[in-house]
């Protein structure tokens, strides 16, 4: 019975996190994989910055080992030393992937 209760719990689990998944990834339809880079840091429009990622403000600046960047256009939190950023486009638009957040990006 313990068995079936630990399957049952696992199966749920894992089914609400494909869920969760397959509705952001439905968000990325018609966008394609354009860069893989490390983020090294940001700079906001106050002057503020840091060389780690603290997630998106609007139009912050988010910097590349490249020294190439983007600019935020929403707000979210996260913090991270250097992650590794996925940029998506769809030609006028971008997106960008740290860890298991989107952001939605433009170009400066």
């Amino acid at each position: 019975m313990k068995i079936r209760l630990l399957f049952f719990v696992l199966l749920t689990s894992a089914t609400s996190a494909f869920a969760d998944l397959t509705n952001q990834l439905g968000r990325l339809v018609g966008y394609t994989i354009i860069a893989s880079k490390t983020i090294s840091g940001y700079q906001d429009k106050n002057g503020k910055g840091a060389d780690s990622f603290e997630g998106c403000d609007y139009d912050r600046v988010i910097i590349f080992d490249d020294d190439k960047i983007l600019t935020c256009e929403a707000y979210g939190y996260q913090y991270s030393y250097r992650p590794t950023a996925i940029i998506l486009s769809n030609g006028p638009s971008f997106k960008m992937i740290v860890g298991n957040d989107i952001y939605d990006m433009r170009r400066k």
